[in-house]
């Protein structure tokens, strides 16, 4: 059975100072597409979500006005939703929609959690390349708080053929990520980098402390070997070997905070695949610090996959 097979779709009908617009941005589009060429390779069905994210002002208006304003508001939701509905069961897809009211992030995974979805997919706008942040506040609350995978959809990555780079630190967490990737792969028709960061600071120490450069250069040696290794112990449990364009192994130096996203410019990635490590306490689970450094700084589409056992907070 294919991975995926809910996969809920974040459609964002809201445009300046409308709630509810008759027409759908580039982000949406790019969002619903991805969601329909996914399920066209898995067999699953799709739900298309509008959260609507009303102003104060106008939750007062909706309170005064409850039968008028709030129909109109909803009714112009369903009619965009069941369009997009529309297409989908025409390309053979299994498709509903639901219309919540609140902030898009936190409905968004209530309703992942109710319909006990796999993936949940949303496109995200471009930012000002002087700030080079492609997420904004919403969707790193998403990626935290959904109960399963995260897809943050960036329009301008959705080429014919495409790569796609998964990174792990090859620990367990990284598995689901490598599974996932291979799956997205297949599905997309996509190239795979499968990519570990092998961080050589502690290397400079041992050059200072007086270790000679021959040792050295055989610690190294040994570091990207056993890295080299581990790689290909986690991608042979996966069935990788379907994969139409293949997959290539990567190991670069550096801290993993640097060198993936350098490996996902330079290699001009299209989409990254992550997983995430849970976390306890106050902020009960969370993602591992490293993804939280990391996506901030990534010119590409992501993909986040959650640890087994991840209970989200909004639940």
């Amino acid at each position: 059975m294919a991975l995926y097979q809910r996969i809920l779709v974040g459609v964002d009908l809201h445009q300046g100072d409308r709630v509810a617009a008759r027409e759908l941005g580039i982000e949406s589009r790019a969002a619903i597409e991805e969601a329909i060429a996914l399920c066209a390779h898995s067999g699953g069905s799709v739900t298309f979500c509008s959260a609507l994210n009303v102003s104060p002002q106008t939750a007062t208006l909706i309170a005064q006005d409850h039968q008028n304003l709030l129909k109109t508001v909803e009714d112009v939701a369903a009619e965009m939703l069941e369009a997009v509905v529309v297409e989908a069961k025409s390309r053979g897809i299994t498709a509903d929609k639901v219309i919540r009211l609140g902030t898009p992030d936190e409905q968004l995974a209530k309703v992942a959690i109710e319909g006990k979805y796999d993936l949940v997919i949303v496109g995200t706008r471009s930012r000002n390349k002087a700030t080079r942040m492609l997420f904004g506040s919403t969707a790193q609350r998403l990626i935290r708080n959904a109960p399963c995978a995260v897809w943050i959809v960036k329009p301008e990555e959705m080429r014919e053929v495409r790569e796609i780079a998964v990174a792990t630190d090859l620990s367990e967490a990284g598995r689901p990520a490598i599974n996932a990737a291979v799956e997205i792969a297949r599905a997309l028709s996509a190239k795979l980098f499968i990519v570990h960061a092998v961080d050589m600071g502690e290397l400079s120490a041992l050059l200072m402390a007086g270790v000679n450069t021959h040792e050295i250069a055989s610690v190294r040696t040994r570091l990207l070997e056993e890295a080299q290794t581990g790689l290909q112990k986690q991608l042979v449990a996966t069935d990788y070997r379907t994969l139409q364009h293949g997959v290539k192994i990567e190991v670069v130096e550096g801290s993993a905070d640097d060198a993936i996203p350098k490996f996902v410019t330079e290699n001009e990635v299209d989409i990254l695949v992550m997983g995430t490590h849970g976390r306890s306490g106050l902020t009960r689970l969370l993602l591992g610090n490293t993804a939280e450094r990391i996506l901030p700084n990534v010119q590409c589409s992501v993909i986040t996959v959650k640890p087994d056992g991840f209970v989200s907070p909004v639940a």
